[in-house]
């Protein structure tokens, strides 16, 4: 069992446990994480995201991800290129945000999964409600930087954890 921080690779310390999970929080970012040997395997991930709606006639989705795609018109001309890492097995962002006239490229490791994103460079990278979901964060967050232009912005949205919630 490795309680090592997956970003920072501080000592993780018991955070929330039931009958079937094992979490951990880090003493030095503060980061929640998952034991390593409860990560699902490929195939237990693409049962999961299946159930996932993401409809491009749903007022309300476009409503959640409005800020994303505000963030992008504020920050980049029309035209600038960008990629939607993790972008489910219905790429709805990346639709909407070429509608506005932005270069879309799609990545996501269960449904899109082509490395060949990784070696263009991007104005942008949107990257919503999935950095929860990295299992290597250190690793992760490296490679989109990397495929970020100078002067280029890695655009996330997630849900943050505050004391108080009820985490289960």
């Amino acid at each position: 069992m490795d309680t090592k921080c997956p970003l920072c690779k501080g000592k993780g310390i018991p955070f929330y446990r039931d009958l079937k999970h094992t979490f951990y929080q880090c003493a030095d970012c503060v980061g929640i994480f998952r034991d390593q040997g409860q990560l699902l395997d490929l195939s237990q991930e693409k049962e999961r995201y299946l159930h996932h709606v993401s409809d491009l006639n749903d007022p309300g989705y476009y409503q959640f991800v409005s800020p994303i795609i505000n963030d992008v018109k504020t920050h980049f001309p029309k035209g600038s290129t960008g990629l939607d890492y993790g972008c489910g097995h219905t790429p709805v962002l990346s639709v909407w945000l070429s509608e506005e006239q932005y270069e879309m490229e799609i990545f996501d490791a269960v449904f899109f999964n082509e490395a060949s994103v990784f070696t263009r460079k991007y104005h942008f990278i949107v990257c919503c409600e999935v950095m929860e979901h990295f299992y290597r964060p250190s690793r992760d967050f490296k490679l989109l930087y990397e495929c970020l232009l100078p002067g280029g912005k890695l655009i996330c949205k997630t849900h943050l954890f505050e004391k108080g919630m009820d985490f289960d």
